[in-house]
């Protein structure tokens, strides 16, 4: 028939021209939804009632509609109204779901082809949401929802079937850490499931208490008719924890350290760990630290604390590993990744042999002694006869070659520092100094 040898010319045409449509559709509850998948543009109405197809041709001619079922060389002619180049079917005897249509004009204009759905003849039925702890609930669980929905098939003119791939929204509650406030802030996570993703779905454990709600599909959404399902309210037990350290110290200008030093330095430090977690799920704290042998490797433990906010002097070198744990209130979760090293350098002792007072103001001016991890200080200066001159006993301090307010005159001076080292052992360190300056 010359209508079919037609559609077979015409058929390789068809992909450009469905997105330059003479097609309009309206009627039905609500706005028609028009969408181009694999070449075919499809429409879902919701409803027929009231649902027309209008079409407009570029040229004049008359205007014969066909209707096919599965593949359009087998269509039947339909009648419709038709006045100058626009005509239109409508009315339940000639506009039914399921099918597609099309139009031949007289004009000899390649035709257009489009599919109806009846969207309130298969719409998305949403029946629960259920929630079921994975193997290792501490990280992910499976969201299972019952879902029912016929599929929403369409042919191609040449009997190609294709469906329409529903989607749904799958929203829930949790907490995620913001490491510029230090602190879990509120986060609704939403996800865009498939028809084949909604009935099990994996998704990370949350880490607050929450409901998972399901919203579909996307089509009942456009005609402002989508259903919304709940779970129960899901006790979440995963925990996720960070901390911060910090130290108020301030290296002295003659204090030696490593500026590459992420944690640690100089001894004694003091720091203030404290621990972030999502509370209320997160209940139990464990601060740790432990030194490690710098042979063997094995960690001798130092302190064991229970609580967010652990303060700890560290006075001895070596390298000491410090760890958090925080688990939920029935330990069936914890998070053991938080774990750092603190290292603290080995005690250095340096007495200069020089130094020129009243010379030369802001350099070499003053006695320093260059130190590292000094626990206790004690210096003292004396003259060459024994006499005791001047002492001190803040490291980061010095002299300024003066006695009684004034500067001692140039020659040799001997200076004596008793200390205790980062192993706890006393020590002295003894250095003749030249105390200089400039003859002008």
């Amino acid at each position: 028939m010359k209508r079919s040898l037609l559609f077979l010319v015409l058929a390789s045409l068809f992909s450009s021209l469905a997105a330059q449509s003479p097609y309009t559709v309206s009627g039905g509850s609500g706005t028609p939804v028009d969408t181009i998948i694999n070449g075919m543009e499809v429409y879902l109405v919701n409803g027929l009632s009231g649902a027309r197809i209008n079409f407009t041709s570029s040229n004049q001619g008359t205007h014969q509609w066909y209707r096919y079922k599965t593949n359009a060389n087998n269509a039947e002619a339909i009648p419709c109204v038709q006045t100058g180049n626009s005509s239109y079917i409508t009315g339940s005897a000639v506009l039914l779901d399921g099918y597609g249509y099309f139009v031949n004009s007289s004009s000899q204009e390649p035709p257009h082809y489009i599919w109806i759905i009846d969207y309130s003849l298969h719409p998305a039925g949403l029946t629960s949401v259920n929630v079921a702890a994975d193997e290792n609930q501490c990280t992910s669980l499976t969201v299972s929802s019952v879902v029912s929905a016929d599929q929403l098939d369409y042919y191609s003119p040449s009997g190609m079937q294709g469906s329409l791939i529903r989607t749904y929204v799958l929203q829930y509650a949790t907490v995620a850490w913001d490491e510029g406030s230090h602190q879990f802030l509120p986060q609704n996570v939403t996800m865009n499931l498939s028809a084949s993703q909604v009935y099990n779905v994996t998704v990370p454990a949350p880490l607050a208490d929450t409901y998972y709600t399901l919203t579909g599909d996307q089509y009942a959404a456009c005609f402002g008719i989508q259903q919304t399902i709940r779970s129960n309210k899901y006790s979440a037990v995963a925990v996720e924890a960070h901390y911060a350290a910090a130290t108020d110290k301030e290296p002295a200008a003659n204090e030696v350290y490593d500026s590459n030093d992420v944690m640690g330095g100089s001894a004694p430090v003091t720091y203030t760990f404290t621990a972030y977690a999502n509370d209320p799920v997160a209940a139990l704290y464990i601060w740790k630290i432990s030194q490690q042998d710098s042979i063997t490797g094995v960690l001798t433990p130092k302190v064991r604390y229970t609580g967010t906010v652990l303060q700890y002097t560290f006075d001895q070198n070596g390298t000491y590993i410090v760890s958090l744990e925080v688990s939920d209130a029935q330990s069936v979760c914890a998070d053991t990744t938080q774990t750092f090293n603190v290292v603290i350098d080995n005690t250095f002792i340096q007495i200069p042999n020089a130094f020129s007072p009243g010379s030369s103001i802001g350099v070499n001016d003053e006695l320093r002694v260059a130190f590292t991890s000094v626990i206790s200080f004690k210096a003292y200066v004396y003259n060459r006869w024994g006499n005791l001159l001047f002492q001190w006993s803040d490291p980061s301090k010095g002299w300024d070659g003066r006695v009684n307010g004034r500067f001692v005159p140039t020659g040799v001076y001997y200076v004596i520092v008793e200390y205790k080292d980062s192993n706890g052992k006393n020590r002295v360190a003894k250095q003749a100094v030249n105390i200089l300056r400039s003859k002008n």
